[in-house]
């Protein structure tokens, strides 16, 4: 079951929503709501369901007349892709929306979609569910943190999980656990027994890798400082069945991307995998469109041995709130990622120049660096024809 999370407005009108209910009276009514219709997991939902209990947002609503109406509402929890609300009254349903509000943090919603039902719960109070135009980052928004595996998408169909991986694990009998696992998926799976043979296998090229709390006589941290410094810089998550907060922190400090708790379920690092497969972009590796006729093509080389640090540069800017760090990598990949034929490159720098120039500070263009991150570690060198 999603963890609860409340946040509230900043704003001296906090308590002024359509049902005249602040923060206590919003709590006691939300928790009788959750016995009624639980957000729990749903086996037929594509988005896990956080909740998100906010006294005050901004909906406004377009009429087909073409006036707007705000209302004042209250919610009751969040995904990528909607929203709930909790209104005084009806709303026909596809009516256009848009949420606005600043979050404590300063963190703001401002998102446009779709009124897609609008459920009578008792009395006056009406639910409102709204469909987002575009998938939103809940990890921004709430601070979720995948190394207490908290995760954005609920149904995984595993032949969608694709891309080069790599098991990290002593135990010959684990390795094959974990292949059954993934035996429905589209991955292409590597396995290595120790830090040595892992580092060969990882610097051929890969997506994510998955590694055992424990190799050998080899920790998880050891070898996660080891594949760093050999500019190996693609996700890791570790698999362990200790999951308290001074093994989180320490897997964290040596540069951890996520935690997978033993005993493993199919299900769960199916899930897992997803979030940094599949959430912040597509799968599958990024290959240069260029021939090698064209005069740049000599200077892709110099392009690919200068990325991983690139990355390690941007994920530090990302990590300290450094916005001229930051801005100075992503424009230079906007010019350069284009020009040597990784055209989705450039368009994700140039996304996340634009965010980072019009927002306040590095937090409000995170969703698009991190974008960014993802899509460079999927950058290979032989072009499309050539794979």
């Amino acid at each position: 079951m999603p963890n609860k999370s409340t946040n509230k407005i900043q704003d001296s009108h906090q308590n002024d929503n359509t049902l005249r209910l602040g923060v206590r009276e919003l709590d006691a009514l939300l928790d009788k709501i959750e016995q009624i219709r639980p957000s729990m997991d749903n086996p037929d939902r594509n988005f896990v369901r956080w909740n998100l209990r906010i006294v005050r947002v901004d909906l406004t609503i377009e009429h087909q007349t073409g006036s707007k109406v705000v209302l004042p509402v209250a919610t009751r929890n969040i995904s990528r892709g909607g929203i709930a609300v909790l209104h005084s009254s009806f709303v026909y349903p596809n009516s256009r929306c848009h949420i606005g509000a600043v979050l404590e943090g300063g963190h703001k919603l401002d998102i446009k979609g779709t009124v897609k039902r609008c459920d009578h719960i008792g009395g006056k109070v009406h639910e409102l569910g709204i469909k987002f135009d575009n998938e939103i980052s809940t990890k921004d928004i709430l601070g979720l943190d995948p190394m207490q595996e908290a995760y954005s998408l609920e149904r995984i169909d595993p032949k969608s999980l694709q891309g080069n991986i790599l098991i990290i694990n002593e135990s010959e009998f684990d390795q094959q656990i974990m292949l059954k696992l993934l035996e429905e998926t589209e991955l292409s799976i590597a396995v290595a027994e120790n830090s040595e043979t892992a580092i060969k296998r990882a610097q051929k090229g890969c997506e994510l890798i998955l590694l055992d709390i424990q190799v050998g006589s080899e920790t998880a941290s050891d070898i996660l400082l080891e594949l760093r410094a050999q500019g190996i810089d693609a996700p890791v998550l570790i698999m362990s069945s200790d999951s308290s907060a001074p093994v989180r922190d320490e897997l964290r400090m040596a540069g951890a991307s996520g935690l997978i708790s033993k005993p493993l379920t199919k299900d769960r690092i199916h899930q897992a995998l997803a979030e940094f497969l599949m959430v912040d972009g597509s799968t599958g590796p990024i290959y240069s469109t260029l021939e090698n006729t064209d005069p740049a093509y000599d200077l892709l080389g110099k392009f690919l041995s200068n990325l991983s640090r690139t990355i390690l540069t941007l994920e530090t800017g990302l990590r300290e709130s450094d916005k001229d760090a930051c801005l100075t990598i992503c424009r230079s990949l906007a010019s350069s990622a284009a020009s040597l034929g990784y055209t989705p490159i450039g368009e994700l720098a140039v996304n996340a120049d634009r965010a980072l120039s019009n927002g306040n500070g590095v937090r409000d263009a995170a969703a698009d660096i991190r974008r960014l991150i993802i899509a460079c570690r999927r950058v290979k060198a032989k072009p499309a024809s050539a794979a």
